[in-house]
């Protein structure tokens, strides 16, 4: 992780900074034009100081990464394949 805080972030890298509402470092969203505004992806509230993080740092701040693929199965099926009372598979 990048220790050194800068508005402005590079491409590929997600903005994290700390969050006096929540009391913990959060991952941030851009409001307006551009990186100019920051703002904590829980509460809202505005991020002034921020920092780079890469992917593989996400996990430490408690955060995951979603493959974007969907599920398969559930916690009671066991074929694995789909779960039969999922009404977008009848």
């Amino acid at each position: 992780m990048s220790a050194t805080p800068s508005p402005i972030l590079e491409s590929g890298d997600f903005a994290a900074g700390r969050c006096a509402f929540c009391e913990r470092e959060v991952l941030t969203y851009a409001t307006g034009a551009g990186d100019a505004v920051r703002r904590c992806i829980h509460c809202d509230e505005r991020i002034v100081e921020l920092r780079w993080v890469d992917v593989g740092d996400l996990t430490a701040l408690g955060y995951a990464v979603d493959s974007g693929e969907p599920a398969t199965g559930c916690a009671t099926c066991t074929s694995g394949t789909g779960c039969a009372t999922d009404s977008t598979k009848r």
